[in-house]
């Protein structure tokens, strides 16, 4: 491996890491809002988890985007990979 894809691979899972512990956050206040009845799903399945990961992900889908436009279309076109 590279010195520079050594350092990308650090960064990115430092970025993930931060990101994992923010979406925890959002998953446990989401789970505590009232906008979903959590009786209405079994403990014993991942259904409800599912819902609340997918909701914090798109809740967090813009944190790291890049600003500058040109980087920002760099991303939107690697997502297509």
């Amino acid at each position: 491996m590279s010195k520079h894809q050594a350092n990308t691979h650090d960064r990115c899972n430092e970025l993930i890491d931060v990101l994992a512990d923010a979406m925890k956050g959002t998953c446990q206040r989401l789970y505590n809002s009232g906008g979903v009845n959590v009786e209405d799903y079994s403990p014993e399945e991942y259904v409800l988890a599912k819902i609340l990961v997918t909701a914090a992900m798109r809740k967090h889908s813009e944190d790291y985007s890049p600003l500058d436009p040109k980087w920002r279309r760099e991303a939107l076109n690697l997502a297509h990979f």
